[in-house]
């Protein structure tokens, strides 16, 4: 049997650890949970006895997989260029991948099962796995401008040797990585500017109460906000970084052999509608959430994703269980936490003091949507009640209402 990987993420490692790690050790099939088969941290020698058949990456990078969220700590100066990188390089001779990188994927014929790069190199497969990932998306006042992206290890490498005290900069997408670019500009001394065309920052994943304490902390920093706005002057910046979402990579897909719609189309178990044909990461998209697709951009979710596909390539028939949406960072001092869909609910809490703050919005008597602020002592265990995965220790609530009575007061009125 010959497997095909189209991509070299996150998704595509878990996938190609799964498939080689056989068996697995917990967990019935069809359990609906994620097994913890050639996990990020464990993705040296693979468990079990799995498959023998041949497994063939396809890339346009040379570089091995990296960790797109730790690209900004590359820049500000906090890391070295081989922590990016969490596999180990060796990781394609274990998993006895035969890589094809170097050159672009232009095409994949569903029907006839081929696959083709912009280097002339075809190959047929029995089974392929679209893990092509996103690209930056760059709006279209930004087209043809000489800017900066942060999505590659090329586009970090780009950027860092541009930074230099006393330049001035504009980050354009007031996102989670563009706040942390923001962060890398300012800590080495480079005069930053923010802007958005949203009103405020985080307009996904922070309400406006949350945003606006997050605003103050920026000005005092001496980051100057132009939020609300889709037309400021870039002339005057020696550095325009773009980081206003992302992009689906699928243009080499024929959308009359496979159903996409944002993103690729996927059921729960990582299959496209073409036989042999699945897609994991941010270029894949659940039919069952309609037009949403998902938490797309969460590194979490691309490696649960891959992870699902594998296995079953492999042949079980193991259903993708989706995290929430989430996002837990940590810029100029200040611990950010949005967890589920903020927008929702039918009854909101709200409290706040001293810097801190926590907003929750419940509906149908259960909490969906959750902002934290310099309380990163509880997230997690917040994360938890959202995700409703288990009953959470009764220890680890009384941590959290001991100290915080307010919200112990909040979750015992509604019962949650």
């Amino acid at each position: 049997m010959r497997t095909v990987i189209i991509g070299n993420g996150g998704a595509a490692m878990e996938c190609i650890a799964a498939m080689r790690a056989g068996v697995p050790k917990y967990g019935g099939v069809n359990s609906g949970r994620v097994h913890n088969v050639g996990s990020l941290n464990s993705c040296g020698e693979p468990d079990g006895c799995g498959p023998d058949g041949e497994i063939h990456l396809l890339s346009d990078s040379l570089f091995p997989a990296i960790n797109p969220t730790l690209l900004t700590y590359f820049i500000a100066g906090k890391i070295g260029l081989e922590d990016i990188f969490p596999f180990n390089r060796d990781f394609y001779d274990k998993h006895d991948v035969k890589l094809h990188t170097g050159a672009k994927v232009i095409k994949l014929d569903a029907s006839g099962k081929t696959v083709e790069n912009d280097a002339g190199f075809a190959i047929s497969y029995d089974n392929c796995v679209i893990c092509s990932g996103a690209s930056p998306g760059i709006p279209g006042v930004y087209q043809d401008k000489d800017i900066y992206t942060i999505r590659s290890v090329r586009d970090a490498i780009a950027l860092k040797k541009q930074i230099e005290k006393g330049k001035k900069a504009l980050v354009a997408g007031a996102s989670m990585t563009g706040l942390k670019v923001v962060e890398a500009l300012v800590g080495q001394g480079v005069e930053t500017s923010l802007t958005d065309i949203q009103p405020h920052v985080f307009p996904l994943a922070a309400c406006p109460e949350c945003a606006g304490m997050i605003q103050r902390e920026l000005e005092k920093q001496g980051v100057r906000l132009y939020l609300g706005t889709n037309d400021h002057d870039i002339s005057g910046y020696d550095i325009v970084v773009v980081c206003a979402g992302i992009q689906p990579n699928i243009e080499f897909i024929d959308k009359t052999q496979v159903d996409t719609d944002k993103a690729v189309l996927v059921d729960r178990y990582m299959r496209t509608n073409c036989d042999g044909l699945y897609a994991a990461g941010d270029c894949a998209q659940l039919r069952d959430r309609g037009p949403q697709p998902g938490a797309v951009g969460l590194w979490s979710n691309a490696r649960y994703m891959g992870r699902t596909a594998g296995r079953n390539v492999f042949g079980e028939n193991e259903a993708y269980y989706e995290t929430v949406r989430h996002n837990i960072t940590r810029f100029f001092g200040i611990d950010f936490a949005s967890i589920g869909d903020i927008s929702q609910g039918d009854d909101i809490f709200e409290t706040g003091s001293s810097g801190k703050y926590c907003r929750i919005a419940w509906k149908d008597g259960r909490p969906v949507g959750i902002n934290l602020l310099n309380m990163p002592e509880i997230s997690g265990i917040l994360k938890s009640r959202v995700q409703n995965l288990e009953e959470i220790p009764a220890i680890m609530l009384g941590r959290v209402f001991s100290e915080y009575p307010l919200i112990r007061k909040a979750f015992l009125e509604r019962g949650a």
